[in-house]
């Protein structure tokens, strides 16, 4: 289980730097921009008008900003975050948007392991970039319980592939990680090496979804630039 404190105070270190930073992280390891890989997983999440949607680490509320009008004046998108410091930037990110983003957002401090919302309440639910910083199978539990029967999940997260699990890859990523802890004293690369463990294969995601109540499970998976750096992968599935 990932250490919750940490992860709070990493990200409270990284709120003002997040979209940037993260950008930078994706093009180095994937080759696209954070918001083509963000529209490539609205693509797949596909949301409509009416419908009630959960963003979980929801950060800076950049997809909720980019829902709300495709959600339509009855539908409601709420943005959950752990950390106070990230939804205060999320709030200056909805009051820069305008009214229609703020009439149909809804800004939770949370956790995703506790989600304080009502059984089957949505319609679908959204993670991106945050699952490993979360304990899955709990958040598997309460995706479940609050999402209508029918309803979808859509998950995206960096993935393991099949040289991280050869012996000379798991070596050579200790040291990496390793290596990045210490050229990097900060919450963020303790976080980060604290999530090492919580990456899965699709194949392990696909077993995991399913194992929890899921169905009509589609992996799109994203290729990394060399084979020593981690990949990703959207999961869409549905609740039974």
């Amino acid at each position: 289980m990932p250490d919750r404190d940490l992860v709070i105070t990493a990200f409270t270190e990284l709120a003002p730097n997040y979209e940037p930073t993260v950008d930078r992280e994706l093009r180095m390891f994937w080759g696209v921009s954070y918001r083509d890989f963000l529209a490539r997983f609205l693509a797949v999440a596909a949301v409509a008008d009416g419908e009630a949607v959960l963003d979980i680490a929801t950060g800076t509320a950049y997809l909720p900003v980019q829902i709300a009008d495709q959600l339509g004046p009855r539908g409601r998108v709420y943005g959950l975050d752990i950390t106070p410091a990230m939804l205060a930037h999320a709030a200056g990110q909805l009051a820069a948007a305008g009214r229609c983003a703020q009439a149909r957002t809804g800004l939770v401090c949370g956790s995703a392991l506790a989600i304080p919302l009502a059984d089957a309440s949505c319609d679908a639910i959204l993670c991106a970039l945050g699952v490993h910083h979360i304990g899955v199978p709990g958040l598997a539990v309460e995706m479940r319980r609050v999402l209508r029967p029918g309803g979808r999940i859509v998950l995206a997260d960096v993935c393991a592939n099949a040289f991280w699990r050869s012996l000379a890859g798991a070596l050579l990523l200790r040291i990496l990680v390793i290596g990045y802890g210490l050229a990097l004293r900060s919450a963020r690369a303790r976080a980060e090496i604290d999530a090492f463990d919580h990456v899965r294969t699709p194949d392990e995601w696909r077993a995991l979804l399913a194992g929890h109540g899921f169905t009509d499970i589609e992996l799109h998976e994203v290729q990394p630039r060399f084979p020593w750096y981690p990949g990703g992968v959207i999961a869409r599935a549905v609740r039974a």
